[in-house]
């Protein structure tokens, strides 16, 4: 029996109707009955199923015909399936099954590769939404490799409109476009597959094989196209493979302006086009707040490069130092010389270096700044004045400047003042948290600053009151800050005993508070030896309590060299608190 139009013409007709449904009509499903149209188009490829057996039937298994069947056959399997596992019923996995056993036999033909490679996909995909990882890469590894398998046989896959048609009716090409883009959909799931089983390297390689296939074969989204490409610099930076990160980030940045010139300007709605360009808005500053992580990440590096111990190892060795990855895969067809020439793929050496970074940087987070407003985004809006203060700090290491240092201290703290200020200590705890204890380290750093200055004297030069007084101000706004991060833990200062269940990340902070506001008390200057003895009381309890938390076998090797240090503090401060106590009952 020969297949002719008119034996096809009612299952096409079904077919197509079905698609009609799912690509078309269920964008207006309301939502009390989200998947209305998608159990129309289920029961509309059901009564093409039921044609397609009944035609089976009447055909020799073997032949030609037959095969052909059977792939649409598989096809509408394939379809039904994918209905069931997105309106979340089961059965999904079993008509999947189903549909690659039917073509078990036909699997290197024609007609059965892109059918073949799509139920291996869907099985992918649905044992990884699953977490069944292993078995997951296992049917996109075999949908791969019926991939590679076509085109080294230069083979010519066919779509389901060429399977209703006769051979001369073959859109010539169309059938290697599907299998192009059936390939391209396996690597994405790759990427996802490798990151689940934690290798992250292999994972990093199929993303960025992915978005060149996406670029090459023109089928993307333009802002996932960026998001995903902004997502992956996150995994190279860190790993110092700087030219890669920063060229995915600019290939981010390029693609976003190609959506404003290709998408934003051309809509004619008025409202879609409102629409579009708040999307741009809001990714374009994403994509700044991650520009500026490469440059902090480079700034904090340099710092840990140029801060290293170069004292041999126990062993004789050095170690090598850190240096920026020069490897890169990059996209071809994208100039991005332009976005990649505005900031180094180089750690920092001197301050001038740094300082272009930094002013990078801070370029990206107030551009960033004006779609996080405190207003409406409030706790975004002090994540990125916690990056803009991180950048301060940063680029202060760099300055030897005495004063342009503690300016540079003083710009980052009114940073993370203004966040305390603004958030409600109660709702944004977190964040609070780590901008009291950020504020900590950095009046503290400042104090150490004005510190250096007074041993740089002369010894008859004596300090004047001002900068006396400018040393105990930033020991006391050092001290609050600490101590509110303390309070917020449920801590109290009068004993400061731990809560029972800590965690070890939350402990660690806490003692260095506590070794912190010990060394902050005995900083304080003044000539009244009552407030002098308060002072050094409150020293050696903060000392005492940090060396008893240390006891915690979980805490001990953080601190080694502090430990050693506060041990021989604790034995000498009560030597001072007797001498001080003997003067004021003698004065």
């Amino acid at each position: 029996m020969k297949i002719t139009k008119e034996n096809l013409s009612d299952i096409r007709e079904d077919y197509e109707k079905a698609h009609r449904y799912i690509d078309e009509e269920s964008k207006n499903d309301p939502p009390t009955e989200p998947f209305r149209s998608h159990y129309i188009a289920r029961d509309v490829l059901s009564s093409a199923l039921r044609k397609v057996k009944t035609l089976s039937e009447a055909l020799e298994p073997d032949s030609e015909v037959a095969t052909t069947v059977r792939c649409i056959h598989a096809n509408i399997l394939k379809d039904i399936a994918k209905i069931t596992i997105f309106v979340e019923e089961p059965r999904g996995e079993v008509l999947l099954k189903e549909a690659l056993e039917l073509i078990a036999k036909d699997h290197e033909k024609e007609p059965a590769i892109n059918v073949r490679i799509e139920i291996l996909n869907q099985l992918g995909i649905m044992a990884c939404n699953q977490s069944n990882f292993v078995e997951s890469k296992q049917y996109l590894d075999q949908a791969k490799d019926v991939y590679f398998e076509t085109k080294e046989l230069d083979r010519e896959p066919l779509t389901m409109a060429d399977l209703f048609g006769t051979k001369e009716e073959v859109e010539k090409g169309k059938g290697l476009k599907l299998l192009e883009s059936n390939h391209t959909l396996t690597l994405y799931y790759l990427a996802q597959v490798f990151g689940f089983l934690d290798n992250l390297a292999d994972s990093a390689q199929y993303c960025h094989m992915t978005l060149q296939r996406q670029l090459e074969y023109n089928e993307y989204e333009h802002v996932d196209w960026a998001l995903n490409a902004v997502t992956l610099s996150q995994f190279y930076f860190p790993k110092n493979h700087l030219t890669q990160a920063r060229h995915l980030l600019a290939a981010s940045t390029f693609m976003l302006n190609r959506y404003e010139t290709e998408v934003v300007e051309k809509a004619a709605n008025p409202t879609d086009r409102a629409e579009k360009e708040e999307i741009l808005r809001y990714r374009m500053a994403d994509v700044g707040r991650c520009w500026a992580k490469y440059g902090l990440h480079i700034l904090a590096t340099s710092k840990e490069r140029l801060s290293a111990d170069d004292e041999p190892n126990e062993d004789g060795t050095r170690d090598a130092p850190l240096t920026p990855v020069k490897k890169v895969t990059r996209f071809t067809g994208l100039d991005l010389a332009a976005y990649e020439g505005q900031v180094t793929d180089e750690f920092c050496l001197t301050f001038d270096d740094a300082k272009l970074v930094m002013l990078n940087s801070l370029s990206w987070l107030n551009k960033a700044k004006e779609y996080y407003t405190k207003e409406t985004e409030a706790s975004q809006y002090a994540k990125i004045l916690q990056d803009i203060a991180s950048l301060y700090k940063h680029l202060a290491f760099f300055e030897e400047d005495d004063g342009n240092q503690c300016k540079l201290y003083k710009r980052g703290a009114d940073r993370l003042e203004e966040i305390v200020e603004i958030l409600n200590a109660t709702y944004y705890q977190t964040i609070c948290r780590e901008a009291w204890y950020e504020l900590g380290l950095t009046y503290s750093n400042m104090l150490n600053v004005k510190l250096g200055q007074l041993d740089d004297k002369q010894p008859n030069d004596h300090p004047t009151p001002h900068a006396l007084n400018k040393i105990n101000h930033l020991c006391e706004k050092s001290i609050r800050n600490f101590k509110k991060f303390i309070e917020s833990y449920k801590i109290d200062l009068d004993t400061l005993d731990l809560p029972d269940g800590i965690s070890e990340d939350e402990m660690q902070p806490i003692l260095y508070a506590y070794f912190h506001i010990g060394r902050l008390y005995y900083r304080i200057i003044t000539p009244d030896k009552r407030l002098k003895l308060k002072n050094t009381e409150n020293s050696l309890f903060y000392y005492n309590r940090f060396v008893a938390c240390c006891q915690d076998e979980r805490m001990r090797p953080l601190f080694g060299q502090e430990l050693g240090v506060c041990r021989e503090i604790i034995t000498l401060l009560p030597l001072k608190i007797e001498k001080l106590k003997t003067e004021i009952r003698e004065g």
